[in-house]
């Protein structure tokens, strides 16, 4: 008897032993399972978020709170970001130096632009336009799109976007002549007459057929006077129009009210007689130069692209931007009339990616936008070309500090995303989404640079109302080892709230099972 009930009492004890061992594996199973679930949702919404639709049929995916504990990069100690990325994180740790020590706020374009270069043409053309486009007198307003959809605003990017333009034109005569002095033969008094004359000799070598009102030095009057217009020069114009007078018939008035008015535009009562003349006599003129500058400066018969005149994308744009129209127009019949609106529907949605875009480097349609002033598709556009990533996003960090950028409400909403009770054509750009698509790639490797970039979100909420930088602080403290060993070091410098973010950390880390950490960050939290 006693034997059985020993081994009875034995057989009770191991089935104990094995039930609690079975349940114990069961449980690590299932916590290894959905570690692992997490993790890979993690990794695809990631995924996801990189493939970035060109359109507005772009999927919707949610950000996850939870941060991801998956090692995305390479060897721990090397950096990911390359040489340009990383004189882009240099000026902008610079910058926040400057604004954290409570310094007179620096100028960002300058900062950017200063490194961005790096011998690359492109990119030093980008951040003079850039710079060119965002000098403009801002009006006091409430929000971004108050300032963007202001008509004196809106006024000043195209002055600004036509001086860009007429400039960069006045360089490339400038390059083709000196490039080829034999054939242009340079002489006479140094300007822009003199510069486009010689112009002339290589663009017009022979005589053209169907030029008209004769020749001022051997070349074409109106030729010489849209060259002139074209590189931004109506004096230079006027002088040749001064010479040629004699031909032209009224249009020496006309021009000088032109040259002489507020904003380029002539009287209504001119303008319109000016458009009758057009209309009788020049619509189907075989002179391209005598047309393109009717239209330029009566601002009329806007279906007519010139392209026989401006064959080049960047002409195309100089010739729209000077028809665009910001009065009321009552007096214009629809064909002489182009709102600036208009014409960003145009380039955006009725010609859209494919016309411009096509065998053309990316810069060609983000100038076309930018020009345009519209900043956010033109950032959204560059950003879907990785190695452009890294300008776009600090094109959208200068105009968010200027805050000329039109932001997307919710940070679920696609890159480029148009808002109910917006106006037509007005885009916004989901600045939070851009600026963590970017730092993704070296948050791991490089988590000291990206609390450069997420000190920028320092002022806006996620949908709990949580503020976003104290959010991605805390994802990228429990993220890196590196952090963590220097905190509160790394922290208190852009924020007094260390402890709160330590303790959020700890939190975190606690929840995920990493209870040595998490005793080491409330320890620190004391």
């Amino acid at each position: 008897l006693q034997g059985f009930l020993k081994n009875e009492k034995d057989n009770a004890l191991l089935s104990a032993i094995e039930e609690s061992r079975r349940r114990t594996f069961a449980m690590a199973e299932e916590y290894h399972r959905e570690s692992m679930l997490v993790e890979w949702e993690q990794v695809k919404q990631r995924i996801l978020h990189s493939l970035l639709a060109s359109g507005e049929d772009a999927l919707d995916f949610t950000q996850e709170n939870e941060p991801s504990y998956v090692g995305e990069m390479g060897p721990p100690g090397r950096s990911s970001l390359d040489s340009v990325e990383m004189a882009y994180a240099r000026q902008i740790y610079i910058y926040n130096e400057k604004i954290v020590n409570g310094h007179l706020q620096p100028n960002l374009v300058d900062l950017c632009a200063a490194t961005a270069g790096l011998d690359d043409k492109n990119i030093s053309e980008m951040w003079a336009m850039v710079k060119q486009m965002t000098d403009i007198t801002l009006v006091p307003a409430s929000d971004a799109l108050k300032v963007r959809t202001n008509m004196e605003v809106r006024m000043e990017f195209v002055r600004h976007a036509l001086h860009y333009l007429e400039e960069s034109y006045k360089n490339y005569t400038f390059v083709t002549v000196f490039g080829n002095l034999h054939q242009a033969q340079l002489g006479g008094v140094p300007g822009t007459y003199q510069l486009v004359r010689s112009f002339l000799n290589i663009k017009l070598p022979a005589s053209v057929p169907g030029l008209q009102d004769g020749e001022v030095e051997g070349h074409p009057v109106w030729a010489l006077i849209y060259y002139c217009m074209r590189c931004g020069d109506l004096t230079a114009a006027m002088h040749v129009v001064k010479r040629a007078q004699h031909q032209l018939g009224e249009f020496k008035t006309w021009f000088q009210e032109y040259m002489h008015s507020k904003d380029r535009r002539l009287s209504p009562a001119t303008e319109n007689k000016l458009r009758l003349h057009y209309r009788r006599a020049l619509r189907n003129n075989t002179d391209p130069y005598k047309r393109a500058v009717y239209c330029i400066i009566g601002r009329c018969d806007i279906t007519d692209n010139q392209s026989e005149v401006a064959d080049k994308t960047e002409d195309y744009l100089w010739l729209k931007l000077n028809q665009v129209c910001f009065d009321d127009g009552g007096a214009s019949s629809p064909q002489d009339r182009l709102t600036l609106s208009q014409f960003q529907k145009q380039l955006l949605e009725d010609y859209g990616e494919s016309h411009f875009a096509v065998n053309q480097p990316p810069f060609l349609y983000f100038q076309v936008l930018f020009l345009t002033a519209q900043f956010e598709a033109a950032i959204a556009f560059l950003f879907r070309t990785e190695r452009l990533r890294c300008h776009a996003v600090h094109v959208a960090l200068v105009l968010f500090e200027l805050k000329l950028l039109l932001k997307a409400s919710g940070q679920s909403a696609q890159l480029l995303s148009h808002e109910a009770g917006d106006p037509p054509g007005v885009r916004r750009l989901n600045f939070v989404r851009l600026l963590m698509l970017y730092t993704r790639k070296f948050e791991s490797t490089d988590p000291r640079e990206a609390l450069q970039y997420f000190y920028f979100l320092r002022n806006e909420k996620d949908s709990q109302g949580e503020n976003m930088f104290l959010r991605c602080v805390s994802e990228i403290v429990i993220e890196s080892r590196e952090v963590r060993l220097a905190m509160p070091g790394v922290i208190d410098k852009f924020t007094s709230d260390t402890k709160s973010i330590i303790n959020k950390v700890a939190s975190a880390a606690e929840n995920k099972g990493l209870f040595e950490e998490a005793a080491k960050l409330y320890d620190l939290a004391k």
